[in-house]
């Protein structure tokens, strides 16, 4: 996970990791705005949710994580609903 998107070479569990990140956010607003560390907290849930592991952490850049995860947070609220 980088910048609030999942990379894998394997494009099929790229687009499941994806589509729960964007589904949780649509749920619960994505990560608290105080987050620390944001995407550590995004890696967490949806392979929780997922049913897998986190094997490899790189540090998150500061504050450009924070920045990235408000960004997103204001488009899925503003987002119209397509239901």
């Amino acid at each position: 996970m980088r910048e609030g998107r999942w990379w894998s070479a394997h494009r099929d569990i790229e687009k499941q990791l994806n589509a729960a990140t964007d589904e949780w956010f649509r749920q619960t607003g994505g990560p608290r705005l105080d987050d620390r560390d944001p995407e550590r907290t995004v890696a967490r849930r949806i392979t929780a949710m997922l049913g897998g592991r986190i094997a490899l952490v790189v540090p998150t850049r500061q504050p450009d994580a924070r920045h990235t995860y408000l960004a997103r947070r204001q488009m899925e609220l503003f987002a119209p609903r397509t239901e």
